[in-house]
């Protein structure tokens, strides 16, 4: 009886590790949502660095809202773009940064 108590205990411990390691790897691996969202900062970044005036904005694509921050640098003629993306439970599911210049 006391073999099988101490098996138990050992399955159960050694479960509960499993468990622990596999939610780690879960929450730290790349989703499809992440992988979108990366590809629509790009996107967006692109047609940023187009436009002819950059100012602060926030819009919504598909699920996604980004908010657009535009700033000014040290040094004249460059801007920093940085884009956030947030789900709808407002998490920040991926960012993106920049340096451009202001032409």
């Amino acid at each position: 009886m006391l073999e099988v108590i101490i098996a138990m205990t050992v399955i159960v411990v050694v479960f509960g590790i499993a468990m622990m390691i596999y939610g780690n790897v879960m929450r730290m691996s790349l989703s499809v949502a992440q992988l979108k969202a990366k590809g629509i900062l790009k996107e967006q970044m692109l047609k940023a660095e187009r436009a002819d005036t950059l100012q602060n904005a926030s819009f919504q694509i598909d699920s996604l809202t980004i908010e657009q921050n535009v700033s000014d640098t040290l040094a004249t003629g460059l801007k920093i773009i940085h884009l956030k993306a947030y789900d709808i439970n407002h998490q920040k599911v991926a960012e993106l940064q920049k340096i451009i210049t202001d032409e």
